[in-house]
């Protein structure tokens, strides 16, 4: 007899039942009543003293039990009387099982693997193994519904989490028979019967590509064991704007830096591949920069200076509620941080006749927002009475006598760089240093416009303007308003290399036949059941107490 579990991770649940015994523990029932003479209460006061403080009820009891049947219900047991092995296949789901090689596509020579495995009425469960592992059929002994699980599996996440599904497998079922099929090997020490998928596709792929200044970079590696010469095309808006061809050596990769008339927008590079080329995945790359809109609300020149000098910023000088909503970031003067909601800002102090001089000691400069930042001997006018008020501020730059003149706080939907100075109070805004510090605010404030293929998508997420709910190809996805890029750009998946080598493998189990009968029982609903009934003993027994324990004791109290 055996015992397996679906969901193992639901047994965290039964932590609730200490805090249900500590809430019994805590509860007193205290009433007031108006008595004679209060030394005829001396006795009964030392006897209840003596008592134990905490007794045992039936509604105690009950909701103990509830709790132990929903846990039950929630892990989803199955019992195997005869206590033969379930299977379970582990189906590498990453972009390098796409790969077409002369004896078919990865992922399908992984599902034919499998479905010669799959046992006539034995248990076996199907785990795809992307991003992260995901259980997509559960354990079941209808050999066509584990057919139509594995026929539904595609290949196309950047990665593939074969050590987290090999875990998640041995959780489901401990005596399970694992079973992986990809075109790498598992991690070392993973306890699972490989199954080695690769073959020999060749492929030329995007390796790199970036949008900066009026230029693009593109880095293209191929896998062919001969010299390979590609054109590279970048288009904006389906229009070519820049064209170069590459020569890549044998194995190797090549670079190119490519000129563009525009730095706005989303570009797309393609590749002209041959015929041959076993993935199709990392032909298409997508990169830009989106324009961000940038409200001000008074018209500082040092402001306006340093985001004239950023490209793709547009910005407007503003107070209006309407014109704020729609910024991107907020610059604002003498502004309680207190008052933000979400969104966000930048924020200064209102120009001050009572500015002192202080000179910046030091910053942080591991941090992003002061890269290339030089803010020494920099010289800052701030009020003695200024505040940046309380918040979990992180201080970026400080004076002598640890002023603080930068800080910054990051919330879940709230952001804020805070300056204890007005640009108009200091001379790091006849440096270099201010500017590329307005540039870095606003770079990372745009945040990572990128996604991994493989990663779920919110709901109303659309690609061409058609609804998706995860990010299967390359492209540009449009997620909760905001625009993101998404690429394969991955080494590993692209080479389609195989570090295991066929020979190696322990057991040719296409020669594995078993055949034992079904005797595996879903027990979870009895569990529901049970907990049901005992959920409604718990209210019966409330209601005839009036809301009192029932205490298990014979004594008359």
């Amino acid at each position: 007899m055996a015992l397996s579990f679906l969901f193992p991770a639901f047994f965290w649940v039964l932590t609730a039942i200490p805090v249900v015994i500590l809430l019994h523990f805590l509860r007193r029932n205290k009433r007031r009543k108006e008595v004679s003479a209060l030394f005829l209460w001396r006795n009964a006061l030392e006897i209840t003293r003596n008592r134990r403080r905490f007794a045992a009820s039936w509604v105690l009891f009950a909701q103990v039990l509830f709790i132990i049947f929903i846990v039950l219900a929630l892990v989803r047991p199955n019992l195997s009387v005869d206590g033969s092995p379930p299977q379970i296949f582990i189906i590498d789901s990453s972009a390098s099982m796409a790969a077409r090689d002369s004896d078919g596509v990865r992922i399908n020579k992984a599902v034919r693997e499998a479905e010669k495995l799959i046992r006539g009425n034995g248990r076996a469960l199907v785990i795809r193994a992307g991003l992260d592992a995901t259980v997509v059929q559960p354990m079941t002994s209808n050999t066509r519904t584990l057919q139509e699980a594995l026929s539904k599996l595609r290949a196309f996440d950047r990665d593939a989490d074969l050590g987290g599904a090999i875990k998640l497998a041995n959780s489901i079922a401990s005596d399970g028979e694992v079973h992986l099929f990809s075109d790498q090997s598992p991690p070392s020490g993973a306890t699972a019967h490989y199954h080695d998928v690769s073959g020999d596709g060749v492929n030329i792929g995007i390796r790199t590509f970036e949008v900066g200044t009026q230029q693009a970079y593109v880095a293209v590696i191929s896998t062919s064991p001969r010299p390979q010469e590609v054109v590279v095309e970048i288009t904006k808006d389906g229009e070519a704007v820049s064209k170069t061809s590459l020569l890549i050596p044998a194995k190797g990769q090549s670079t190119a830096i490519l000129p563009l008339a525009s730095h706005r927008g989303i570009f797309e590079a393609r590749i002209k591949v041959p015929s041959w080329d076993a993935l199709s995945l990392d032909d298409t790359a997508y990169a830009g920069i989106e324009d961000q809109m940038v409200v001000i609300d008074s018209r500082s020149p040092q402001i306006i200076k340093a985001l004239d000098a950023i490209p793709g910023v547009t910005w407007s000088v503003s107070r209006s509620p309407e014109t704020f909503a729609d910024a991107d970031v907020r610059i604002l003067t003498g502004v309680d941080p207190a008052t933000l909601s979400g969104g966000r800002y930048v924020l200064f102090p209102t120009p001050s006749s009572n500015a002192q001089a202080y000179v910046v000691k030091d910053w942080d400069q591991v941090d992003s927002l002061l890269r290339f930042v030089d803010l020494r001997e920099a010289v800052v006018g701030i009020d003695p009475v200024w505040s940046a008020g309380t918040g979990n501020w992180k201080v970026l730059a400080w004076t002598r006598d640890l002023k603080p003149v930068l800080m910054k706080a990051d919330y879940a939907d709230l952001r804020i760089v805070n300056f204890a100075f007005h640009p108009s109070q200091t001379n790091i805004v006849l440096r270099p240093a201010f500017p590329a510090l307005i540039t870095n605010i606003l770079r990372e404030f745009s945040g990572d416009k990128s996604l991994e293929l493989g990663t779920p998508l919110p709901d109303g997420s659309t690609l061409n303007g058609v609804l998706v709910q995860m990010v299967e190809v390359p492209g540009s996805y449009v997620v909760e308003d905001n625009l993101y890029t998404a690429n394969l750009n991955s080494v590993v998946e692209s080479r389609l290399e195989s570090s295991f080598q066929s020979e190696n493998l322990p057991t040719n189990y296409q020669n594995l036949e078993v055949a034992f009968k079904d005797t595996t029982h879903p027990v979870y609903i009895w569990f529901v059941l049970i907990a049901l009934v005992v959920l409604v003993g718990e209210w019966i027994l409330w209601a005839r107490t009036g809301g009192r324990n029932w205490v298990m004791t014979n004594s008359k109290t």
